[in-house]
């Protein structure tokens, strides 16, 4: 804005050698604002490659891998038996399976491979 200088002389407010306004651009209210703006952004890359970082090393490490000493695990049959049917449920394997002795259940941990429970029937008729 124009205006009498200390020394008496009429101020224009622009600078002879670049024809710019003498105005602070630190000062400006658009200035603040792009500068909020500018490191609110950079807040947020920062956030979003940390989230990055620990997705994937959930996913990663999430699961365990198969190694070389994991055998696979074998499950037979006696001899007469009959696999009738299976479900799988969450990380449970149920076979229904029919022997010479009757209908038994197997429950199988899907992730180890162990015989979680087994239900067959009593070698003895129930008592009345």
């Amino acid at each position: 804005m124009p205006g009498i200088s200390d020394s008496g002389i009429l101020d224009s407010g622009v600078d002879s050698g670049t024809g710019s306004t003498a105005v602070d651009t630190n000062q400006t209210t658009t200035y603040r604002a792009l500068k909020a703006v500018v490191i609110i952004l950079g807040v947020l890359i920062v956030v979003a490659i940390g989230t990055l970082v620990v997705g994937l090393f959930v996913r990663f490490n999430g699961h365990k891998r198969a190694t070389a000493s994991d055998a696979p695990v074998i499950f037979t049959l006696a001899p007469g038996a009959r696999l009738m049917s299976s479900e799988l449920d969450a990380s449970r394997l149920v076979l229904h399976v029919r022997t010479h002795a009757g209908d038994e259940l197997d429950i199988i941990d899907t992730e180890t491979g162990r015989l979680v429970v087994q239900v067959k029937p009593s070698a003895e008729p129930p008592h009345k």
